[in-house]
């Protein structure tokens, strides 16, 4: 069975910890509002890069991961840092 690579989990992981720890200062008075365009291109490299992961690792094509692949418009701060959440949990599980 093949599996995506530690070293590749560990750096999406070390991508979306990071971002998670850009936005979460923010959410107490701008959770409502939009994140930056930078901030939303970078979240979504990070879950296209993972994506392109999928056929390494039966786990990324579970149904469970099917809302992650697309990024609603008009997706709150609060909003990305759910996502980033669940995949900060999931990589973790990855390992």
């Amino acid at each position: 069975m093949s599996v995506v690579p530690e070293a590749v989990v560990l750096d999406l992981l070390a991508r979306c910890v990071g971002l998670s720890q850009e936005v979460l200062p923010l959410l107490a008075k701008k959770g409502a509002e939009a994140p930056e365009p930078g901030v939303l291109d970078r979240y979504t490299r990070i879950v296209s890069d993972l994506h392109r992961q999928k056929r390494h690792d039966s786990i990324l094509s579970d149904e469970s991961w099917e809302w992650i692949w697309d990024t609603p418009p008009g997706l709150s701060r609060l909003q990305l840092y759910g996502r980033l959440a669940w995949l900060n949990y999931t990589l973790l599980d990855c390992l």
